[in-house]
């Protein structure tokens, strides 16, 4: 079976799970994350999971919001039992709430990207609120409760905190200056690009100019809400030959009768597909990330970060 084969059987059976309540982007996004990591969609078990989370979460939680069907997802594709998987993001974030995190979607979208070692929760919530105070400094009010999922990422990786602040600085600044626009998605691609190192690397400015325009000659829309991709391919440092097979991986899947008015969503999968081979570990942990992109956009528009749920899946199974 062809990828976009499984493309369209994963989304016709999540079609018949969600309803035609979901938009239809949200429907293809979470088929392609599916795809990319190599999970069956399994009917019971989404259900099963979905269920826990209505049974468990308020009436007027985050998880039982406009973001259910992505939450319900994040946790379908991890190794846990259903009603473990829930009860374990509700503790996580209730651990947030503890340690003066603000409670919204985007606190408990920063409790999928802790690790489920309950050990480890002070340091991380630590080094993200830190990062968090660091970036501050430099953008007060840019800089909010939609960047904790990226601080909890971002947080775990080595490297000093004023550092990686200090050099999203600089990359946001330059990239301004050659057209990128000022915003959120911005700050987050300037996030995205401390994501192999936290040392400012004067070519990784050029790359990102150098992958936008040349997805431009292809017709690809290289928009606002594409910058923290591109920010992915210029900071995993891309070479000619997998930005190719993007564009082609891209266009096979824009191709497809499913994406004819939603090309936009196929850019996502498109990149996760083509680093799925990857044995970088930076690669494989990207993949969770970019592929749910899209989908968190077409969730809630000002919301360009990503579930990251899979990641020490992906991970391990990269570097076996």
């Amino acid at each position: 079976m062809t990828v976009n084969e499984k493309i369209e059987r994963t989304y016709n059976a999540l079609k018949k799970v969600l309803g035609w309540t979901v938009d239809k982007r949200v429907a293809l996004s979470l088929a392609g994350y599916y795809v990319t990591l190599e999970r069956e969609f399994n009917e019971k078990r989404y259900n099963e999971i979905s269920t826990h989370i209505k049974n468990s979460a308020g009436m007027f939680s985050p998880l039982r919001s406009h973001l259910h069907p992505l939450f319900v997802s994040t946790l379908d594709v991890s190794d846990l039992g259903a009603e473990e998987a829930v009860e374990l993001l509700i503790e996580k974030a209730e651990a947030l709430k503890a340690a003066s995190f603000k409670m919204n979607s985007y606190t408990y979208l920063a409790a999928l990207m802790m690790a489920d070692d309950k050990e480890t929760w002070p340091g991380e919530m630590k080094r993200a609120e830190q990062l968090m105070a660091d970036m501050k400094k430099h953008h007060r009010f840019l800089t909010s409760t939609d960047d904790y999922p990226y601080a909890m990422f971002l947080g775990k990786l080595d490297g000093d905190s004023a550092l990686r602040a200090e050099t999203m600085n600089k990359y946001y600044k330059e990239l301004k200056d050659y057209k990128f626009y000022g915003g959120n998605e911005l700050q987050w691609m300037s996030q995205v690009l401390t994501y192999t190192s936290p040392n400012y690397e004067d070519s990784l400015v050029q790359r990102a100019v150098i992958i936008r325009d040349g997805l431009k000659t292809v017709k690809i829309k290289t928009t606002a809400p594409q910058y923290p991709i591109i920010g992915f391919m210029a900071a995993l440092k891309l070479g000619e030959d997998q930005l190719s097979e993007i564009v082609t991986t891209y266009e096979s899947i824009a191709s497809m009768k499913l994406f004819s008015w939603y090309k936009e969503s196929a850019l996502p999968i498109a990149f996760g597909l083509s680093l799925r081979s990857s044995k970088d570990i930076y690669a494989t942990a990207a993949i969770s990330m970019a592929t749910s992109l899209e989908l968190i956009l077409q969730a809630q528009q000002a919301m360009m970060i990503s579930t990251i749920a899979a990641t020490s899946v992906a991970a391990s199974s990269g570097t076996n």
